[in-house]
């Protein structure tokens, strides 16, 4: 009789790792977040799948709703965005609402969810410096547009134009060159010459493309944020007046200097001088329309006394629409309906003063819950995207909003020691007791990840 089939006993059994997937899905997020919004999404979609999955995992489990009880930081941005789903209740327009909600589902996402992983500051910082190494193909786009004399908004066919997203895009290309300089500062010594060559010239890749680019917001973060830079990585010691007037003289110097040599830096803000006048001199034929600063200034008039008239609670999650379209309609401008072009005075109108002071203390209570392993560098990101929003609705589009999120819930990680964190202490403590071993195991976390 032959012998009943079985199965081989070399066969392995399938090893799922949800922890270790979620983390590549993590890395697909941050190197994608320049290139394409529909890999973002998908890419989100499949980290949540992934993470509850590991729900079933009872270390996982147990790990997880230990750290959502010590963190109640993790639930101010969920928590705003409940109150836009409360907004619901009293808005008219259902469709453009459920739209609303779809694109600021992050907000609820990726807090719990992000900080609930188990990421060390190694990995942290490979997430870091894969979204500055995303910037490459942007930085190149924006030469062969340059190069090629293409119209700045269009691009080819075949390389989809960075500047038809120029906000984010400044915004994205000005913080990679934070991180890689907050890199190199930081692993300077350990860095071989090689690494150190090839980090400056992807920095100085970056920094052309910014340039080129003429995004104001990238542009004047660059300047206003490097002498912050310099203050926390750099000039530690010292008075603390010393350091505010090398500040200011850093500035601008920095500035003067930009502006001197560089016409992509010019441009925009020669530009934006001659708006605001011919705005403030009774708009001429072009002008707000085809005046970047002229059409902020008109929206603000239109915009301005709509959230005072709905001071208390909004118009609602989704009637933005419905009340500015009217209201464009009758302004002498001409110009046709846009959102605020500042995220601050559109989440007043869409949830009144209560829902934007709420929103500022989710921002705030968030950024004071910043890892101290990543905190300065958590600081620089915020300060970007606060001058952002007073002249952008930067929430108000796929990129902003997850390039926003993604980030502040990283920040608010706390990373947990490397795997091999305790062997290495023993090798060190035991075969060998030299000066550089001492070192290496007095080093910050942020050095040693």
């Amino acid at each position: 009789m032959s012998a009943s089939p079985s199965l081989s006993p070399t066969t392995l059994p399938i090893a799922f790792r949800s922890e270790q997937i979620s983390y590549g899905l993590l890395v697909l997020m941050v190197i994608f977040l320049p290139l394409s919004k529909a890999v973002v999404s998908v890419a989100e979609v499949m980290l949540l799948l992934i993470w509850l999955i590991g729900f079933s995992d009872s270390d996982i489990r147990k790990r997880r709703i230990k750290v959502w009880k010590s963190s109640y930081y993790l639930f101010f941005f969920p928590s705003f965005y409940l109150l836009m789903v409360l907004g619901m209740g009293y808005s008219t327009d259902w469709v453009e609402g459920m739209q609303m909600l779809n694109r600021y589902h992050y907000l609820l996402t990726l807090p719990p969810v992000v900080a609930t992983l188990s990421l060390s500051g190694r990995r942290i910082r490979t997430l870091l410096i894969a979204f500055a190494l995303a910037q490459i193909p942007v930085a190149l786009g924006v030469l062969y547009i340059v190069a090629t004399g293409q119209e700045l908004h269009h691009g080819t066919l075949h390389i989809p134009s960075p500047f038809h997203q120029r906000p984010r895009a400044s915004l994205f290309l000005c913080y990679s060159l934070f991180i890689m300089a907050e890199y190199m500062v930081t692993h300077h010594k350990s860095l071989n010459a090689e690494s150190r060559t090839a980090l400056g010239l992807v920095g100085l890749l970056n920094l052309a493309a910014l340039i080129l680019m003429q995004g104001r917001i990238g542009q004047l973060g660059l300047v206003l944020l490097t002498p912050l830079f310099l203050l926390m990585y750099v000039y530690r010691q010292g008075p603390r007046l010393k350091k505010i007037v090398f500040s200011v003289l850093l500035v601008f110097t920095l500035g003067c200097g930009l502006y001197a040599l560089f016409d992509g830096v010019r441009r925009p803000f020669n530009e934006a001088a001659v708006e605001v006048q011919e705005s403030h001199s009774g708009y001429p034929n072009s002008e707000p329309n085809y005046s970047s600063m002229g059409r902020r200034l008109a929206f603000y008039e239109v915009y301005c006394p709509l959230f005072v008239k709905n001071l208390g609670f909004g118009v609602g999650t989704g009637d933005l629409p419905m009340e500015g379209k009217p209201l464009f309609a009758k302004q002498p401008h001409g110009i046709t309906y846009d959102r605020p072009h500042n995220q601050f005075l559109e989440v007043g109108i869409l949830l009144g003063l209560f829902g934007l002071l709420f929103f500022v203390f989710a921002w705030w209570g968030s950024i004071r819950s910043f890892d101290l392993a990543f905190r300065q560098l958590g600081y620089l990101f915020v300060l970007l995207l606060f001058m952002s929003m007073w002249s952008d609705s930067t929430l108000a589009t796929q990129g902003g909003v997850s390039f926003f999120m993604i980030f502040t819930a990283l920040f608010m990680c706390r990373p947990e020691p490397e795997p091999d964190s305790g062997s290495e202490r023993w090798l060190l403590s035991t075969g060998g007791r030299t000066s550089m071993a001492k070192k290496l195991l007095e080093l910050p976390e942020t050095a040693r990840s």
